[in-house]
C-alpha cells in the first residue's frame, strides 16, 4: 500500500525538492538494526541476542557498566553506553525497530527484499490490550484496504511498537527524556510516516512479544510536551495529507488537556497563554471549545474555501469574540479550498458540520438539501443554542435561518446582508424560482396576511423579505444599504426593519494575519508600487486600470506601477496586450487569501473603486469589502469614488479620496502620497510607455 507524504507541494520545484531529500539518506544494506534500552540484564535481552545473525543487527543501550560488559560484541552486537540517540548512530541496515527493555523480537528467513523506503508492519503475540487487539485486528485485515486516505487508519499503525522503520528516518524525532518511551515511539512513528514516500507492507516472518507501558501522557505539561513536538513538526510545509495526519495526532493530545480544563483542574486561558508561552503555534481550538458554543453560524459557504462572504463571516466571528459552532456546505465543485482560512476563526470554533449538499449560487434544489439537513443538524444539538446567526450571500443560510426561527421562535435570530439581493449591480432584479408551491403556501400559512403580497416564488426577494419579518436583528454594512434595500416596501415594514437594523461596516483582520503568510512576490522599492486586488466586472474593469495609468503619464509622471491581482481571462490579457501603457501595468492571478493580506502590507498604495452606479441607481449602496483588509495594512489607500458613496465620504488619514470622473485630480492625488511616501514621481530610465 502507498505511502506519498510530500514536502512543498505548491512550490515549482516540488518534485525536485521531494527527490533530492530522498536521495540524501545514503542507501544501507537490506536487513534490519535493532536497538534495545535496557538498565539491567533480563530475559529479554538474553533472547534477542540470541536471534542476532547475518542482516540482523542488536544494538544495546544501557548507563549500566555491568551490563555492557556482559554483552557479547562482535560485528552484529554492539554495546553503546548512553541512550537510544546514542546507538542510533551505529545502525547498519536499511531498517530499523527501537524496543524497550522487556520486549523480543522474533525472526524468521526472507525478509530482505524490503525496499529503502518501505515501512514494515511486524506481527504482535499476547496483544491482550485494547490498543493491542486493535493493532493486531488491523495487521490481519490490511491487506483488505484499498487505500491509506483516511487518518484514522495512522492511529491504527502507531498504537503498538511493531513497525520496521526506514534506517533514513532515524533521526526525524529525537528522543525527549521528559516522555515516556511508549511516547517517544509514538512520535517517532508519526514523524516517520508523514515524512515517507514509498510502500506499507506487513510481514508474518518478524513478530513482537510484549507491549510497552500503556496510556497517554497524565499531566498538563507532558501533553504540551507532546503536542509542541507535534507542532514542530506542522510548521514545515508538508502536503495536505501529512498536514491533515499530523493534525488528528495534535488533537488527540489536546482533547484530554480538554477534559481537565472540564473537570476545572486546570483553567483555559492559564493553559493556552501557557501553549503560546513554550511556542506552540498550532494550538488546536476545536478540541478545546468542544461543547463550548452557545451560538450556532449558517454559512453556506465558509472557509475552508475561499470566497468573500465566507472570510467576512469569519471575521464577523473573530469581532463578536464567541465561541461558535458552523453549519457550512461542502464547496469542492464552485469555490477553491484553502486551509489557512481557517485561521481567521479557529480559535472561536467549536464545531463546523460541513454539509454534503448540491453546490448552486441560489438554485432550490441546493437551498433546499442545505435547509433541511441544516435544520437536523440544528435539532441534533438544539439543547446548545440561543442563538443563531446567518449571512448572505449566499442566499442557502437565511433560509435555514428562517426554517429554525419558524420551529424555535424563542432562540434569537440575527441575519446580515452583504449587498442587496432583489436587485443586482445594474438595478435589474434577480430571479431564480422557488420550486415548491408547498413551501410557498406554507409561508403563506404562518405569515400575517398583509404580509401575503410580498411572498412570491423569487428566492432573492424571499431571503430579503423572510428576515425582514421574522429575524430579531439585522445586520447591514452601510446606511445606504439599509435605506435601498428597505425603499421598495410600505411606510410600516420599512420602520420594522429600522427597528431591527445595526450598521455595522465589514470587519478588519488582526494584525497577526498579515504576517501568517510570506509573500516573495518581487518588487522594486525605489517605485511607486500601487496595486489592484480582486474581480474585473462589467461596471469595473482593465479600463479603469488602464486609465488611471493614462493620467498619470500624461501629467509627467512614470515611476510607478500598478500590480493587478485578479481573474485573468482573454479578454483582459487582450486588453492589456493592446494598451499603450501596459509597461506600467503588471497582471498577476489571485493569490490567496493571506499571502494578499501579506502583500497589502508590503505595497505603497492599494487601489479601491466604488461601483458605478450614477445613472442606474438613485444612490450607492455598496461599501467595497477590500477596504476593511486594507484598513487592517500599514499601506495607504487610494479611493475612487462616486459622489455622495459611503466610501466617497470617509475621512481617515491613510485613505485618499478621488472622484471617479475628475480625471484632472488623478496626478495631484499621487503626488501627494508620493510626498508621504519619499519617492520621486520622474525618472528618466522609467521612460517605458509605448504611448
Amino acid at each position: 500500500m502507498k505511502i506519498d507524504f510530500k514536502v512543498n507541494m505548491q512550490d515549482v520545484n516540488s518534485d525536485y525538492i521531494n527527490n533530492e531529500i530522498e536521495a540524501f539518506g545514503a542507501a544501507l544494506p537490506p536487513g534490519v538494526s535493532v536497538i534495545q534500552q535496557v538498565d539491567g540484564w533480563n530475559a529479554s535481552l538474553s533472547h534477542n541476542l540470541s536471534g542476532v545473525s547475518g542482516d540482523i543487527q542488536l544494538i544495546v543501550a544501557s548507563t549500566d557498566d555491568k551490563v555492557l560488559a556482559d554483552v557479547p560484541v562482535n560485528d552484529n552486537v554492539i554495546a553503546v553506553k548512553g541512550t537510544v540517540e546514542d546507538a542510533k548512530l551505529y545502525v547498519k541496515f536499511s531498517h530499523f525497530i527501537i524496543l524497550d527493555e522487556y520486549q523480543t523480537i522474533r525472526f524468521e528467513a526472507g525478509h530482505t527484499e524490503w525496499k529503502q523506503t518501505d515501512i514494515i508492519l511486524c506481527g504482535v503475540s499476547d496483544a491482550k490490550s485494547v490498543d493491542g487487539k486493535i493493532y493486531r485486528h488491523f495487521h490481519q485485515t490490511f491487506d483488505q484496504m484499498e487505500a491509506m486516505d483516511d487518518v484514522g487508519v495512522y492511529d491504527k499503525l502507531i498504537r503498538e511498537n511493531t513497525l520496521l522503520l526506514p534506517s533514513s528516518k532515524l533521526f526525524v524525532h529525537e528522543f525527549d527524556r521528559t516522555l515516556s518511551f511508549r511516547m517517544n515511539i509514538w512520535l517517532q512513528h508519526i514523524f516517520t510516516i508523514s515524512t515517507s514516500r514509498g510502500e506499507l507492507k506487513r510481514t508474518e516472518r518478524v513478530s513482537i512479544h510484549g507491549e510497552p507501558a500503556r496510556g497517554f501522557p497524565d499531566s498538563a505539561e507532558a501533553l504540551l510536551t507532546v503536542i509542541s513536538h507535534i507542532d514542530q513538526a506542522l510548521g514545515k510545509r508538508y502536503d495536505a495529507s501529512a498536514t491533515a495526519m499530523l493534525e488528528h495526532f495534535n488533537e488527540q493530545f489536546t482533547v484530554p488537556l480538554k477534559n481537565m480544563l472540564d473537570r476545572g483542574e486546570i483553567g483555559k486561558g492559564a493553559l493556552i497563554g501557557q501553549m503560546r508561552r513554550i511556542g506552540i503555534k498550532n494550538i488546536h481550538y476545536k478540541a478545546l471549545n468542544k461543547g463550548d458554543a452557545k451560538k450556532l453560524v449558517l454559512a453556506y459557504c465558509f472557509p475552508p474555501y475561499n470566497d468573500t462572504s465566507g472570510n467576512v463571516m469569519a471575521k464577523r466571528i473573530h469581532e463578536s469574540g464567541e465561541i461558535v459552532d458552523i453549519i457550512s456546505n461542502n464547496m469542492d465543485r464552485i469555490r477553491t479550498r484553502d486551509d489557512k482560512l481557517l485561521n481567521l476563526v479557529s480559535e472561536l470554533l467549536d464545531s463546523q458540520f460541513m454539509l454534503d449538499g448540491p453546490q448552486a449560487f441560489s438554485s432550490w434544489g441546493s437551498i433546499e438539501s442545505y435547509m433541511y439537513d441544516g435544520y437536523r443538524q440544528f435539532m441534533n444539538h438544539r439543547e446548545k443554542y440561543g442563538e443563531i446567526y446567518s449571512r448572505a450571500m449566499f442566499t442557502q443560510s437565511h433560509f435555514l435561518g428562517y426554517e429554525i426561527k419558524r420551529h424555535n421562535p424563542g432562540v434569537k435570530w440575527v441575519a446580515e446582508f452583504s449587498d442587496p439581493l432583489h436587485k443586482d449591480v445594474n438595478a435589474h432584479q434577480r430571479y431564480a424560482p422557488v420550486e415548491d408551491d408547498e413551501y410557498i403556501e406554507g409561508l403563506k400559512r404562518d405569515t400575517d396576511p398583509k404580509y401575503h403580497g410580498l411572498l412570491n416564488d423569487n428566492v432573492f426577494n424571499l431571503c430579503e423579505v423572510l428576515p425582514f419579518l421574522y429575524a430579531d436583528e439585522l445586520i447591514f454594512t452601510n446606511t445606504h444599504q439599509l435605506r435601498y434595500m428597505m425603499e421598495r416596501f410600505d411606510p410600516e415594514l420599512q420602520e420594522l426593519i429600522r427597528k431591527k437594523a445595526t450598521v455595522s461596516q465589514h470587519p478588519t483582520p488582526p494584525a497577526a494575519l498579515y504576517s501568517l503568510v510570506q509573500s516573495y512576490y518581487k518588487l522594486d522599492d525605489t517605485v511607486i508600487n500601487l496595486a489592484y486586488f480582486g474581480n474585473f466586472y462589467d461596471t469595473r474593469g482593465f479600463r479603469q486600470i488602464e486609465l488611471v495609468a493614462k493620467q498619470l503619464y500624461d501629467k509627467g509622471i512614470n515611476n510607478f506601477r500598478i500590480h493587478v491581482f485578479t481573474n485573468l481571462n482573454g479578454k483582459t490579457m487582450q486588453f492589456h496586450k493592446g494598451s499603450d501603457f501596459r509597461d506600467y501595468i503588471v497582471l498577476n492571478p489571485y493569490v490567496s487569501y493571506f499571502e494578499f493580506l501579506n502583500l497589502s502590507d508590503r505595497l505603497d498604495i492599494l487601489m479601491i473603486f466604488d461601483a458605478q452606479t450614477i445613472g442606474i441607481k438613485p444612490f450607492n449602496p455598496y461599501v467595497p469589502s477590500k477596504l476593511s483588509d486594507y484598513r487592517g495594512s500599514s499601506s495607504f489607500v487610494w479611493a475612487f469614488t462616486e459622489p455622495g458613496s459611503v466610501l466617497d465620504g470617509t475621512i481617515e488619514d491613510k485613505i485618499a479620496i478621488t472622484r471617479q470622473h475628475d480625471y484632472h485630480e488623478y496626478a495631484h492625488a499621487l503626488e501627494n502620497l508620493a510626498g508621504r511616501l519619499g519617492k520621486e514621481l520622474y525618472r528618466a530610465d522609467m521612460i517605458t510607455c509605448s504611448k
